[in-house]
């Protein structure tokens, strides 16, 4: 062979090698991540309010010192300003693993046809498409596959056995939650990009007592306590005192705590196996909760800040920074829905017909409840709200009775604006432009 083509194979040998490494990364467990595919983590908070988040500003406890780490690497941000489609989980999780509101999607209902999830481009199924592996660890018994509601599909691996325990609101399941999550991160084909849902139930009634925080008034000695019944709740929420409502918040923020432990411990395993740079991370929640600010303890009674303000915290890997778009409404804030179409853009990925990356309008919610068990009749709720550079409106459709906050002012909602407010006229005219879910 001569001297000239010596240096051709070897100039081709060096370029064939850097074709097959450029834009790769190793990923830790003995294979190999395109930088075109990264992986993508989706953390579902049940019932988890923005307001007691510490990288939302809250002071009492110090709720998610982990949450607080991840907020602040280089590539994280913590986004204002959204809402959920919904206040309860089915509707929800149906935006978010959709990209629709519940008119498109249809999920409204705890039993029956409009309980499942019929659409064929679930995030799950458009990750399977593109060779991702998908996995999701669920801890709400609504979302089970036993329920028959139809959330599992496109998941090569579903785990809801913490959603099937004997009584679904006792006891803590977020440990539980990510020994799953990380057995299933461990046993991966090596190389293939990974779609992980992690959906955390402990912030849900019945809030827990947690022995490494102590957060309870060592004074109060009502009748308060960790674990105590949901129908206990119901008995009593009506009749708080401002001291069991600090108790309840209390004990609520050690369910916050316990899941955010969690997370670090799921963000360290990351940074150890070298995923982090080759990861995205989008953290939210499905709805909040009352807390006792209008006589109720739970949620799908109203529409208000509580319940639909959403914690939305998004790690980007600054190589991939520019792919992730999450444009705001000209009328302020953020829907559920944007967060499906931002997920498979900043994976490269073709968004479906019927989503967009495009910011609406305004923003509009909806819950239409209605429960099963008969002693449960005064949770069945039907109110729609839309929200428009700082006013939000609500209606409830069974009463005809009106709300109209100014967030700017009171951002808790918690003094509704009088009839003469201007905004009366223009908020009606969006809720009427709105397309809601309607019995079908």
């Amino acid at each position: 062979m001569s001297q000239l083509s010596v240096k051709l194979s070897l100039c081709w040998l060096l370029f064939a090698t850097l074709l097959s490494c450029g834009g790769r990364e190793q990923d830790g467990v003995g294979g190999v991540a395109p930088a075109s595919k990264p992986n993508v983590l989706l953390i579902v908070v049940d019932t988890l309010r923005q307001d007691h988040l510490t990288p939302y500003g809250y002071q009492q406890h110090e709720t998610t010192p982990e949450l607080q780490r991840l907020v602040d690497e280089d590539g994280a941000e913590v986004y204002f300003g959204a809402v959920a489609s919904s206040s309860w989980t089915k509707p929800g999780v149906a935006t978010l693993f959709t990209g629709l509101d519940p008119r498109q999607h249809g999920v409204m209902r705890l039993l029956g046809p409009g309980s499942q999830l019929r659409d064929e481009h679930t995030l799950a199924q458009e990750f399977s498409r593109a060779d991702y592996a998908t996995g999701c660890v669920m801890s709400n018994f609504l979302l089970s596959r036993k329920m028959g509601a139809g959330f599992e599909r496109g998941f090569d691996f579903y785990d809801d056995r913490a959603a099937n325990h004997p009584n679904p609101h006792r006891g803590s399941t977020a440990k539980e939650v990510v020994d799953s999550g990380l057995q299933w991160l461990k046993q991966r084909q090596p190389g293939q990009p990974w779609f992980l849902v992690l959906h955390f139930f402990d912030p849900h009634a019945s809030f827990e007592d947690h022995p490494d925080v102590d957060w309870v008034d060592s004074d109060y000695q009502g009748w308060v306590v960790g674990g105590v019944s949901t129908d206990m709740l119901r008995q009593k929420e009506k009749s708080l005192s401002m001291a069991d409502r600090e108790a309840l918040a209390a004990y609520y923020d050690e369910e916050i705590h316990a899941v955010d432990m969690q997370i670090g411990r799921l963000n360290r395993y990351l940074k150890e196996a070298q995923l982090g740079s080759q990861t995205v991370i989008v953290f939210t929640a499905d709805h909040g909760e009352e807390l006792g600010e209008r006589k109720h303890i739970g949620h799908t009674q109203s529409l208000c800040a509580e319940l639909v303000d959403l914690p939305l915290v998004v790690y980007v890997p600054p190589s991939l920074k520019s792919r992730w778009q999450l444009a705001e409404s000209a009328a302020g804030g953020f829907a559920m829905k944007q967060i499906y179409p931002a997920i498979l853009n900043v994976a490269a990925l073709p968004i479906p017909e019927g989503r967009s990356l495009a910011a609406p309008e305004f923003l509009s919610m909806q819950v239409d409840f209605v429960p099963v068990r008969k002693d449960h009749l005064e949770k069945y709720v039907q109110k729609r709200a839309v929200r428009s550079h700082g006013i939000h409106y609500v209606l409830d459709t069974r009463t005809g009775e009106e709300w109209l906050y100014d967030l700017t002012q009171d951002p808790k909602m918690l003094h509704p604006l009088s009839s003469q407010h201007p905004g009366w006229s223009q908020m009606r005219a969006l809720l009427g432009k709105a397309q809601w879910w309607e019995e079908r």
